[in-house]
């Protein structure tokens, strides 16, 4: 609610400075205009003041500017932050079938459209009507056929732009589409490093992203194109309005020997107008990117995952009634039956793809699945937060971060001073310490560990969690035997009185496991 004021209170003093300026715009044409009406003529002094006036408009337009881009930080991290929990929350099948670096990029690209049009467009949009509707009113006492240009200028821009924008909205959705899904491909081919550098020459593989580059400048050349040209022909039509207005206020001070501060008065007035009457149109193009933005951050809110209402403090039991377990309309295995309490090592056997990633996935509420319950209580019922905070899920693709190696251990972890001591002295760690500190820094992915290695990093940020359930899923299958008969008796030391799932290929588990899971 703080934030919240703080946003309030800083688009007020945006939006004070906005018309503060616009105000101080509008001096210089309406003194010229009250000189022409009283006859006085231009001097020295009035040319100063005029010059001095415009000074003062540009220093409040920089430090509007200023003003803004010291707001932008804290702002574009709050939206940001809160487009994360959005994401965070969303469906499992969602995120990987839309891809994490798409979704990622599409939530920037929503932050940065957010903070443009709130920060710019929606402040600009009210000190340039102020201007418009000052500048018609002068020029409606000054010249009805200057005033009339002037005013039908305003529809013809308007209706010319609310064309455009609607194209335009349906383009920009098509261009941040293609613009993540592309570089959503160009990742998945240049992200492999290892594969790469093995090649003698790469031809090959720029023909095989090409499909990718072509997405990304392909839409932005469609969108560019049609954009710029519908703009030039807007703004051809405003310079031919102000060619014609200049044209008739010459006519004018020739054929009636007027004042030439009337002159004086277009030409000043003229571009003020067909600049201002650009912002509003403009601000309208920038809320045509925010709606579509606005309309993946609602689709992202549509797909948040189910929850349940029941908190649990603890799991003491979990029990299998499946029936048939499947994801969408594939059946992966039928009729799961199982009980397990405290102290139990469940061995999960079954052939590859039947399910056994899935099944512990499930557990986790990943999917949505039937016939699960813990401690009696139906899986759908349990609050997500509260199941997962009891349970500790490993896979075989450990999550390694870019930084140091303290950072991946306490990756998602709140860093504690007790607890790093433990983990400077804790016997699995000892290989990788033996060559590494705390603050040695580990590549993207863990390009600079060995398979085992990553696997003990994962298996040590679980093990001083206080959590009832382990899920140990293929984490031994990319290591050798010695390493993991290691980890697997450094896990079940210390774990007796909680339920442990292991799943795995090969036999190894079978001298840990008192009960078999068989799929």
């Amino acid at each position: 609610m703080k934030r919240l004021f703080k946003y309030q209170n800083f688009f007020l003093f945006m939006l004070f400075l906005s018309l503060l300026s616009a105000v101080i715009t509008l001096i210089s044409p309406v003194l010229i205009n009250l000189w022409s009406k009283m006859g006085v003529g231009l001097s020295t002094q009035k040319i100063i003041n005029l010059f001095l006036i415009l000074v003062i408009s540009v220093v409040l337009d920089v430090l509007l500017t200023i003003c803004r881009e010291k707001f932008a930080k804290q702002y574009n991290i709050a939206n940001f932050n809160n487009y994360i929990s959005k994401y965070c929350a969303l469906r499992y099948d969602m995120i990987q079938e839309e891809g994490p670096s798409n979704l990622l990029n599409r939530i920037q690209i929503a932050v940065n459209n957010l903070y443009s049009f709130m920060t710019e467009s929606y402040i600009q949009i009210w000190s340039s009507l102020l201007i418009l509707i000052t500048i018609l009113v002068i020029t409606l006492f000054q010249s009805l056929w200057v005033s009339g240009i002037m005013f039908m200028l305003i529809f013809v821009q308007y209706f010319g732009y609310k064309l455009l924008n609607k194209e335009l909205a349906r383009r920009s959705e098509v261009l941040q589409r293609e613009n993540s899904t592309g570089f959503q491909q160009l990742l998945s081919f240049l992200g492999q490093t290892d594969y790469l550098k093995q090649s003698s020459d790469f031809e090959v593989l720029e023909m095989q992203v090409q499909p990718a580059v072509e997405r990304i400048y392909g839409s932005m050349a469609d969108i560019n194109v049609f954009a710029q040209t519908s703009s030039k022909v807007l703004r051809s039509i405003s310079q031919i309005a102000q060619t014609m207005v200049m044209a008739l206020t010459v006519f004018q001070y020739l054929e009636a020997d007027g004042s030439p501060l009337m002159m004086v008065l277009m030409v000043v007035l003229f571009p003020i107008y067909t600049s201002n009457l650009n912002m509003v149109t403009n601000a309208n193009l920038s809320k045509q990117n925010l709606n579509v933005s606005k309309e993946f951050i609602s689709q992202m809110d549509e797909n948040r995952e189910t929850d349940g209402t029941q908190r649990i403090s603890q799991i003491s039991s979990i029990r299998f009634d499946i029936d048939t377990l499947q994801i969408k309309e594939k059946v992966l295995a039928r009729d799961i039956q199982g009980s397990f309490q405290y102290g139990d090592v469940v061995w999960v056997k079954g052939e590859s793809g039947k399910g056994k990633s899935t099944l512990v996935k499930m557990l986790l509420k990943f999917r949505e699945c039937d016939g699960i319950f813990i401690n009696d209580i139906s899986l759908k019922d349990v609050t997500n937060a509260s199941l997962r905070s009891r349970m500790n899920y490993l896979s075989q693709n450990v999550p390694i971060v870019k930084g140091t190696l303290r950072e991946n251990l306490f990756f998602n972890i709140k860093w504690d001073k007790e607890r790093e001591e433990k983990l400077k002295h804790e016997p699995i760690l000892q290989s990788i310490l033996a060559n590494k500190n705390m603050d040695s820094l580990i590549d993207e992915n863990g390009t600079n560990l060995s398979g085992g290695e990553k696997q003990r990093i994962a298996l040590a940020r679980a093990l001083y969690d206080d959590v009832d359930v382990i899920i140990l899923d293929e984490v031994t299958s990319n290591i050798d035997k010695e390493s993991a008969e290691v980890i697997l008796k450094r896990i079940m030391s210390g774990n007796e009185q909680k339920i442990i799932f292991i799943i795995s290929h090969d036999s190894m588990p079978e001298s840990y496991a008192n009960k078999i899971l068989q799929l």
